[in-house]
């Protein structure tokens, strides 16, 4: 009977210094997903390039275009994501839309440049049009350049009730 409880004693020690690496094992990574119709991986240089109804989905992004290119750093983190090709980019939420040929996104800053006929619009249906829009998606602001810049807000009214002719 003592042997018995010493090797089912044995038997849970094990399976407790098994099962502990699972516990304090990594945090689970970031899942960077893509599809497309043609892979190309230069591992040496860290980037992966995909081409042929590319749709990548990253964090709240979901990016689609002709060609995608991943870029790691040295620690396996992400560089930079550079679209080309009938770019359409949206947030999952579905807040926010962008549309252009070309795109590059550099998650240090959280900056997203959209270049070639780029288009934004926001989730109450503004629009910008301009050759080039640099988003900094964190700090909620944008700048456009381009000749000329095109800009459309819906606006709420402003509803005059008193005699005055001033609103409430």
């Amino acid at each position: 009977m003592a042997r018995r409880i010493f090797s089912s004693m044995g038997g849970v020690i094990v399976l407790m210094i098994v099962f502990s690496g699972w516990v304090f094992a990594e945090q689970p990574k970031e899942e960077l997903a893509v599809i497309s119709q043609h892979q190309w991986v230069d591992y040496a240089n860290r980037i992966f390039i995909y081409r042929g109804e590319v749709r990548l989905d990253w964090k709240d992004l979901i990016m689609e275009a002709d060609e995608i290119s991943a870029y790691l750093t040295e620690e396996n983190t992400l560089m930079k994501i550079v679209a080309r090709g009938k770019v359409r980019i949206t947030e999952k939420a579905g807040k926010r839309k962008a549309f252009c040929e070309l795109a590059t996104y550099t998650p240090e800053d959280d900056k997203m440049v959209l270049e070639g006929s780029a288009q934004y619009e926001d989730e109450f249906g503004n629009t910008l049009l301009a050759d080039e829009i640099i988003l900094w998606r964190g700090e909620e602001k944008m700048e456009a350049t381009g000749s000329p810049v095109r800009a459309t807000y819906f606006l709420e009214e402003v509803k005059v009730d008193s005699p005055s002719g001033k609103s409430d």
